[in-house]
């Protein structure tokens, strides 16, 4: 018994060991998946903001040339309108140096409705480049603004570009540790069921060992018993007169009920232990 408790305990560490394994290994995969997860949340992010990004870049690049064109129409029209003013200005010069050589009134009058035709000229084209300069100042304000965010989606799909490598290698080797790890649990799950099993198997052999044990102790005592009852009956002898054998059968009558009373008593009490034990 000594050998099949040592055997026990033996079976039971390897059972403990071998569900400690299993766990650890299981606990291995659980991180293993939620890495592999994470990779290919990542990829799938990384995609769709590449995708949002190369879109957006699209759109301020048309809205880029566009802009970069009115303002490129406004700089020639304000170089236009420029030129017209310095014409218009070198034309009033022209007619005030008219003016004060012409002689008759009407010719002053002509050259006066000239001057303010003119004047109404420089006023107007003075306006024109005054509106040109606002716009080229808002068309090179949203320019500017526009340069910059594209240079920040620029920035953005670079670094996107050099994180991509690395959580596609972070999902490959997820996956292989993955494919490793499952083989190792289902081989250390057997391992655990196989001890398990062992275990059940040896508990009921020496549970039948014990029964056995205890059917032969009973077995043995009952014997005892019996012979020590007719060792009692064969030393008693007959009676010389009927008065000392009622004496001495009421005696041998009295030892028997208490051998068998001390007999019920030790049986009672080996049943409850065996009840406490169960």
């Amino acid at each position: 018994m000594v050998s099949l408790s040592n055997l026990v305990k033996s079976y039971k560490n390897k059972k403990i060991e071998a569900s400690k394994s299993r766990r650890q290994s299981e606990n291995r995969l659980h991180s293993t998946l939620s890495l592999k997860r994470k990779s290919s949340s990542g990829l799938s992010s990384l995609e769709k903001k590449k995708d949002a990004a190369f879109s957006k870049k699209e759109e301020i690049s048309l809205l880029l040339n566009q802009h970069t064109a009115q303002r490129d129409s406004i700089q020639r029209l304000k170089t236009a309108a420029e030129s017209r003013l310095k014409l218009a200005e070198e034309e009033k010069e022209r007619i005030a140096q008219e003016m004060e050589f012409s002689g008759s009134p009407d010719e002053k009058e002509h050259i006066s409705e000239n001057t303010k035709s003119i004047d109404q000229k420089i006023e107007d084209l003075h306006s024109e480049i005054k509106q040109r300069n606002a716009m080229e100042e808002k068309l090179a304000k949203q320019i500017e603004d526009l340069t910059k965010s594209k240079s920040k989606i620029d920035l953005q799909m670079r670094t996107q570009a050099q994180t991509k490598p690395l959580l596609l290698d972070q999902f490959k080797s997820s996956t292989r540790a993955e494919v490793m790890l499952r083989s190792q649990v289902k081989s250390k799950m057997k391992r655990e069921e196989k001890a398990k099993r062992n275990l059940i198997k040896l508990n009921k052999k020496i549970a039948i060992l014990q029964a056995k044990k205890r059917k032969a102790k009973r077995t043995k005592r009952k014997t005892k018993l019996k012979s020590k009852l007719k060792r009692i009956t064969k030393t008693i002898k007959k009676p010389k007169t009927m008065k000392s054998s009622k004496a001495r059968t009421r005696k041998v009558k009295k030892h028997k009920s208490r051998i068998i009373h001390k007999a019920k008593i030790r049986k009672t009490k080996r049943k409850a232990k065996s009840k406490s034990r169960r």
